[in-house]
């Protein structure tokens, strides 16, 4: 099975949002950056006003609602940023190949993905996972790097469910294969 696809900025930036809002790990710390950056509005606004002598009902209740949007935008904030710092990597000179026309090949071995200034190859048995998002197909070769296939390289749903039903099947075989190669070797 051979696929063509183009990878656009906006596939990686994609790819980089839908780990963010999936990974539990970094989940946990966007909440606790926002419950991080309420209390530090809340105790240093209201220890400002008490410092100056100026702490009243209302300035308290003005900095809870500082604090609130604190909490609520955070979230919303951190994504801007990655967005931002997205942008920024696939500007450098370096990271010119993460875009472009791609080739992906699911062969005997494995996974063949050629690129612009890449041909790699990787065994089925290294994928971790396979995920349907709603624009793209991530194939995970660990918890952070993965190989985006977008849904434009598919003609049309059908063919995009085969390609994951293959594409697992061959992975849940090569990883029961997996323990019987080290045996042997």
């Amino acid at each position: 099975m051979e696929l063509n696809y183009v990878i656009t900025p906006q596939d990686f930036v994609d790819y980089n949002i839908y780990f963010i809002d999936h990974d539990p790990l970094t989940q946990k710390s966007i909440r606790n950056m926002s419950i991080i950056l309420a209390g530090l509005v809340i105790v240093g606004g209201t220890g400002l006003m008490y410092a100056l002598n100026s702490l009243t009902p209302v300035s308290v209740a003005v900095y809870l609602i500082l604090a609130v949007a604190c909490f609520l935008g955070g979230p919303k904030m951190y994504k801007r940023k990655v967005h931002k710092h997205v942008h920024m990597t696939l500007r450098r000179a370096t990271n010119k190949h993460i875009c472009g026309p791609k080739t992906l090949k699911l062969t005997d071995e494995g996974v063949q993905l050629i690129g612009e200034s890449e041909d790699t190859l990787h065994p089925y048995a290294s994928f971790k996972r396979v995920t349907e998002a709603a624009r793209q197909v991530y194939l995970y070769l660990d918890d952070l790097a993965g190989l985006i296939v977008p849904n434009s390289a598919f003609a049309n749903d059908e063919e995009k469910k085969e390609f994951i039903r293959v594409l697992e099947e061959r992975i849940a075989q090569a990883k029961q294969n997996a323990p019987e190669e080290k045996e042997e070797a």
